[in-house]
């Protein structure tokens, strides 16, 4: 791009910026946009933000890509997106005006979905401050406590940054002190019109409940955590009695960094497709009204084909999800939902149905607003939508010289639930603290809240010595393999896997 492409690139900003708040009815943060050399992309997707703390992970990662683009495939993504206030979106300097043009409808898409959507009401937009700040401090702690000591607890904050509770604000303290009330009211006597006839005394009474109270207040003060918790980080920060306060800060800013990223891992497929739903809205419009020319409309087509690639091996959530949108806009416009749209069978009917409701793009961003990834493809993944995009499971064959990829005989409807399970978690397993002081010995034990996914094993087993190396004590996982229980146990000695063993489970009884 020269000088009168970027002149033209601010002005055809402002269209699009106008398209999506007054056509599209979109809700936008402000939004920053840099145009940055591939060298600097690198360094954002590495890094996963332009401001993060330093860890080896990320120059790893660094010079991993760059060695992609250097020597095998000189793609990069578009744009990168942060979500902060104002948002920041990071533009290739390498893409030409009509594929910029592209990339900005894109991020307009992305900061709608980001402003709009209930998961992100709560994201730290002071995200880029908040690293930024966390890394000047970090290098400190380098320059006091070793580079080595530094990268250890970074290590175990990045292991278990994704295994936290965004939506729970209570102490541990309130959680007992609403548990105790809780209990209290189980265990209350209702007075009788013929308590002066029983053999209960007033008296008697009060001081029953009052002891009973008294033990479980005391039980509860020993139960720990008081229930079970998936926020195994904030567990450790708080509870271990090993950690410095300087590792306890490293922790705390990986916790938040965790955070900032749960709604993104669970809204991906949603956040990409409607993304490129307005992207080609946008585009349509500005090629329509004349703003681009119609003789890089082939480029536009040929950029946006390699943006919704099939794949045979795994899903693309820029496709898949924008055919989801578009179905959504399809069917609430057109009327094909409802009784009447699900018990009509003749085929010939429901091809040709339209009952001209043009209720698709206020349906979408009534969806867009509420939902995450799973309750997306419960409620509007259909056979029709796995059968037409061809999202069924391939198998690859080794043909000698070519390895081919044959359809295996699950049936659409039987891909749809595959597609469904397999975003219940998003890929995080669901880990609960169960037991901070197992055996009365500080021993930590938590569970996996088994869903027929086993975990990778040897990612396990690294995590659990992470867990260790924070807690300071031996540290205990059960989960199942098939249907046998499986003991993940790491101490001093090392991490241990024991199967068909399983240290008791009960769970701690209160006084009722």
């Amino acid at each position: 791009m020269n000088q009168s492409d970027y002149l033209k690139l601010i002005k055809l900003e402002d269209k699009i910026h106008r398209i999506a708040i007054e056509e599209l009815n979109l809700v936008c943060d402000p939004i920053e946009f840099d145009v940055v050399p591939p060298i600097k992309m690198i360094e954002i997707m590495a890094y996963r933000s332009p401001s993060n703390i330093s860890n080896w992970k990320f120059g790893r990662d660094m010079e991993k890509l760059r060695t992609i683009y250097e020597r095998i495939d000189p793609g990069l993504p578009y744009e990168v997106v942060i979500n902060c206030l104002p948002a920041r979106a990071y533009l290739m300097n390498t893409n030409t005006l009509t594929v910029q043009c592209l990339v900005m409808a894109h991020v307009y898409g992305h900061v709608a979905f980001f402003t709009m959507n209930k998961w992100f009401q709560n994201s730290r937009k002071d995200i880029l401050t908040l690293l930024s700040e966390a890394n000047k401090r970090f290098q400190m702690y380098e320059k006091r406590f070793g580079i080595d000591e530094v990268e250890k607890i970074v290590d175990i904050g990045h292991a278990l940054q994704l295994h936290c509770d965004p939506f729970s604000n209570e102490t541990e303290n309130e959680k007992r002190e609403r548990i105790f009330e809780q209990k209290k009211l189980e265990n209350r006597v209702s007075s009788s019109e013929f308590s002066d006839i029983t053999s209960y005394k007033e008296d008697k009474v009060k001081e029953d409940i009052e002891m009973h109270n008294q033990r479980l207040w005391r039980q509860l003060k020993n139960t720990t955590p008081i229930e079970p918790t998936e926020d195994i980080l904030r567990y450790i920060i708080d509870n271990s009695s090993i950690l410095e306060d300087w590792q306890r800060d490293i922790l705390e800013v990986l916790r938040e960094e965790g955070i900032y990223f749960w709604p993104i891992i669970k809204t991906k497929y949603m956040n990409e497709g409607f993304a490129t739903w307005i992207h080609e809205k946008i585009m349509n419009k500005l090629f329509r009204d004349g703003d681009l020319s119609t003789n890089t409309h082939g480029e536009f087509t040929y950029s946006n084909s390699l943006v919704k690639a099939q794949h045979k091996t795994h899903m693309n959530p820029y496709l898949i999800g924008s055919k989801m949108w578009e179905d959504i806009e399809d069917r609430w416009n057109k009327g094909k939902y409802g009784s009447d749209w699900e018990e009509c069978y003749n085929l010939k009917k429901r091809k040709e149905w339209d009952k001209k409701k043009g209720k698709g793009e206020e349906k979408i961003l009534n969806v867009m607003k509420g939902y995450t990834d799973w309750f997306f493809m419960h409620d509007f993944l259909t056979a029709e939508l796995v059968d037409n995009n061809d999202l069924y499971l391939y198998q690859p064959v080794d043909k000698g010289n070519i390895i081919e990829y044959v359809r295996t005989n699950h049936s659409a409807e039987d891909v749809k639930k595959i597609i469904v399970n397999s975003f219940a978690h998003s890929g995080i397993p669901k880990i609960e603290v169960v037991n901070g002081n197992f055996n009365n010995n500080g021993i930590f034990r938590c569970e996996h809240r088994f869903s027929g996914v086993e975990l990778n094993l040897e990612y396990a087993e690294k995590t659990m010595n992470h867990i260790y190396n924070a807690w300071g004590k031996p540290v205990i996982l059960i989960t199942k393999k098939g249907n046998q229980d499986v003991t993940i146990t790491s101490d001093k000695d090392g991490v241990r896997v024991s199967i068909g063993v399983t240290p008791n489970t009960k769970p701690p009884e209160f006084y009722v």
